[in-house]
């Protein structure tokens, strides 16, 4: 199959961390012998120079081609609702379109916003459109009719979460019928489950410590605060903290073995020598930080909210309100105490987390898209 995927971002030599799990998903589509052709515009003015408008690379001898047409991203200018960079991504995309000698048999957009600018394209051409929602909040509306023609035309949503299928139906953007919840995946050639002691000793951590991981922007959507006074919160002053990330809300805990950025295949370490994952964020799509967890065998502290309920369950994860330091801080002490539970929660995670890998959503989706 032909497959033109049209995207915001993807990963190249200048963004290397940039919508790394499209590429992943491209990156499994071509290794499963489909023709790919990536559509995403460039930004010259982020960049500071100009992209050569199209690279290609391997994926085990099937070729993946990248079209980056530039464009002038101006961001900080908005009019009312009107965003005149999200207006020039539009006219890159549609222009480069029309000017592809690459036929599609689909073309599969990440996310709504591709949708809609890829839209009068494959309408005229009568090529199949797919929309995958992954968004932690779905900003287009459709209830007012201005996207006419798109509700009909889209044959498939691709939606990480139940909570993404009832937003994407709920902005009159498609109908129960064309959704289908396929949670995001993990690269379990990078992420699995290794000797904790054996990573403990590489990273120069006792056995009898227990260390709590925190993975995500170090921000109040994330909550990397309310971990912190979680921690900071527990009288025995006994557990310790892995944060991976960055931003402005640092944590200020005690016994914090390790606090910053890392690159993303030396995350699995850090996981499989910690004890539980402790993420209580507000707003996802799904998030795969908590997916790349669950695959090292982490017991889950996360948010009761709709978003994690296709992933999350009772046997592999403490929910609760993430606002509440006090139950963030209960979770912990709970999970602590009881190795048991600690241990028949890691291998839930692990059961969970074998239908979660890339090779098992490419096919999925690809299966979707025949139908």
């Amino acid at each position: 199959m032909k497959i033109c995927i049209v995207t915001y971002m993807y990963p190249s030599k200048y963004n290397s961390s940039d919508f790394v799990f499209v590429k992943n998903l491209v990156d499994e589509f071509a290794r499963q012998g489909h023709e790919c052709v990536v559509l995403c515009p460039f930004s010259f003015m982020h960049y500071k120079h100009l992209s050569n408008g199209k690279y290609v690379y391997q994926v085990e001898g099937n070729t993946v081609t990248v079209l980056c047409p530039n464009f002038l991203s101006l961001s900080n200018i908005q009019i009312g609702s009107f965003n005149l960079s999200t207006f020039l991504h539009k006219v890159a995309v549609r222009r480069a379109l029309k000017r592809m000698t690459f036929t599609p048999d689909v073309v599969y957009c990440h996310f709504w916003k591709q949708g809609i600018e890829a839209y009068p394209y494959a309408k005229k051409k009568g090529i199949p459109l797919i929309v995958a929602s992954g968004e932690a909040e779905i900003l287009v509306n459709n209830n007012d009719g201005r996207y006419d023609g798109l509700k009909e035309y889209v044959k498939g949503v691709v939606c990480v979460s139940t909570k993404n299928k009832d937003e994407s139906i709920k902005q009159n953007l498609t109908i129960p019928d064309k959704c289908r919840v396929i949670p995001n995946s993990i690269d379990n050639a990078l992420f699995d489950k290794r000797n904790k002691l054996s990573c403990r000793e590489r990273l120069g951590i006792s056995p009898d410590k227990f260390v709590v991981a925190f993975v995500g922007w170090f921000a109040n959507r994330k909550g990397s605060a309310r971990v912190s006074a979680a921690i900071s919160g527990i009288q025995e002053k006994d557990v310790y903290s892995f944060f991976i990330g960055d931003g402005p809300d640092e944590p200020t805990c005690d016994n914090v073995l390790f606090k910053g950025k890392l690159k993303h295949d030396e995350v699995p370490l850090y996981l499989n020598a910690a004890d539980v994952f402790v993420l209580p964020t507000l707003l996802e799509g799904c998030c795969n930080a908590i997916v790349e967890a669950m695959a090292c065998g982490l017991p889950i502290i996360s948010s009761n909210l709709s978003f994690n309920w296709d992933v999350l369950n009772d046997r592999n994860s403490i929910m609760v309100d993430p606002m509440s330091i006090e139950e963030i801080r209960d979770a912990i002490i709970e999970l602590r105490d009881d190795k048991a539970l600690r241990e028949n929660m890691s291998l839930a995670s692990l059961e969970a987390a074998r239908d979660l890998t890339i090779e098992h959503r490419a096919e999925k989706i690809i299966n979707f898209i025949q139908e």
